[in-house]
């Protein structure tokens, strides 16, 4: 869905709207394309129709594909829940019916939006931003929303909006350390941090992640976040189908790592990031993407319903997320719901909240001693569905560090037996694996190394 800043004003004049139209299964499609996300009591509260007649339109829309019922973030509440969203096939078949949202009441509320920036735009002036630049932080204040006029309006402030614009990742040859932009623009490098963090803080949709002293910037609706967050939930969803489908797999066997290479690897070919160049003297951003992309892969995977001890799981064994400073405490957050920026970015989070892990897992009795899998509480088998091994007379970990280094090395030893070797019998050529007894060929046992 397109992103509209939805007012009260707006709220009011699609409502009034919506009166004028006499098919059910249109105001339905009006109300989602108009007000964005809806739950069933709203679309019923709003399209004045019996509950029945929306149970009965929403499965058709559904049937259809012309809507689809996913979960949504709520930033007022800070809750996730299901809502209907329109989709690309459901605004076209408002279009065939000539029922179309009224552009001028978002016009009217983006002039609003304009109107309160304008004083920003006298300060840029007067310190000769070019009107370029002017014009693309005006659109990325747009792309934040009403919540950034909630931050008080100063000097500070546009000054930091201008340094996160010159340190942004698409913007790399804008690039403006810290030190020196304080100084020539005769700021203190803390109210800088400063609204940096209320910015960040505000849910306005802006990741940052480091590089030594370097920050980096990004918004979710622009071109980098945009791909980012499509190739995360395509790739996901493509690997947790392969799980599915292979034997002997589950979903706790997805590697966080590769999926994270292979995502900024894409983001390389598109040149949305960039690696080192040693021969250019080109420092790059990959590393530090990587391991945001992770947090990232971890926050959406979450939001997709896969079990938090799962999620548990995939993280311990990723060599790149439990190693980065704060890793295991942000860890921790991020599978307990957190939507903390601190947690949610790639940043020092020496202040981040302590969560501990038993208490945010609740369900969680320890870890194998012998390859680091999670165990249940109301796992009463004894029995590790991961490597076999029988808990009796073992006692369970409890560090995560020591559970992670079991997982990374379990998985590293199972990616060696799976790989294909030709068959030690001279007389057979086959092709057999180091975790089989025999070959099935040639029945010639398989000796371990």
């Amino acid at each position: 869905m397109s992103k509209f800043v939805i007012t009260p004003k707006v709220k009011e004049k699609v409502l009034s709207e919506i009166k004028k139209i006499d098919q059910n299964d249109l105001r339905i499609l009006y109300l989602l394309r108009n007000l964005g996300p809806l739950r069933f009591t709203n679309i019923i509260e709003y399209s004045s129709l019996s509950r029945s007649t929306v149970s009965k339109y929403i499965k058709f829309h559904l049937s259809k594909n012309n809507i689809e019922k996913k979960i949504y973030r709520n930033p007022s509440k800070n809750i996730q829940e299901q809502r209907y969203f329109i989709t690309d096939l459901g605004t076209e078949k408002l279009g065939e019916d000539y029922i179309s949202y009224d552009e001028s009441i978002y016009f009217s509320a983006i002039n609003d939006l304009i109107s309160n920036i304008s004083e920003l735009k006298s300060f840029y002036k007067e310190i000769s931003v070019a009107n370029s630049i002017i014009t693309d932080i005006s659109r990325n204040i747009i792309n934040m929303g009403e919540n950034y006029f909630l931050i008080e309006q100063n000097r500070d402030l546009y000054l930091t909006l201008f340094y996160i614009y010159n340190n942004s990742v698409l913007t790399r040859d804008f690039k403006f350390e810290i030190t020196e932009f304080c100084k020539h623009y005769n700021v203190k490098k803390l109210r800088i941090d400063f609204y940096v963090d209320r910015l960040l803080s505000s849910d306005l949709g802006l990741y940052m992640f480091s590089r030594g002293e370097d920050k980096f910037f990004f918004h979710r609706e622009d071109v980098l976040g945009v791909s980012t967050i499509r190739l995360i939930k395509d790739n996901l969803i493509n690997e947790i189908v392969e799980l599915n489908i292979a034997e002997e797999k589950m979903i706790s066997d997805l590697d966080l790592d590769k999926l994270a290479e292979d995502i900024t690897e894409k983001l390389l070919e598109m040149e949305l990031i960039w690696d080192m160049n040693e021969s250019q003297e080109i420092s790059g951003i990959k590393e530090p993407f990587e391991m945001l992309v992770e947090k990232m892969i971890i926050k959406y995977a979450l939001e997709m319903g896969i079990p938090k001890t799962s999620l548990m799981d995939i993280a311990l064994q990723s060599k790149k997320l439990l190693k980065a400073e704060g890793g295991k405490n942000t860890l921790y957050n991020i599978i307990n719901n957190s939507e903390r920026y601190e947690d949610l970015n790639l940043v020092s989070i020496s202040e981040s909240e302590e969560t501990e892990l038993f208490q945010s897992l609740k369900l969680l009795r320890g870890f194998c001693p012998k390859c680091g899998k999670t165990v249940l509480k109301n796992d009463l088998s004894n029995l590790c569905i991961r490597c076999g091994l029988n808990f009796q007379g073992f006692e369970l970990l409890t560090d995560i560090e020591a559970a992670s280094e079991l997982s990374v090395a379990y998985k590293i030893a199972s990616l060696e037996e799976e790989k294909e070797i030709e068959c030690p019998n001279p007389n057979c050529n086959y092709q057999i694996k180091l975790n089989w007894d025999v070959c099935p060929n040639c029945l010639t046992p398989i000796i371990k190394p």
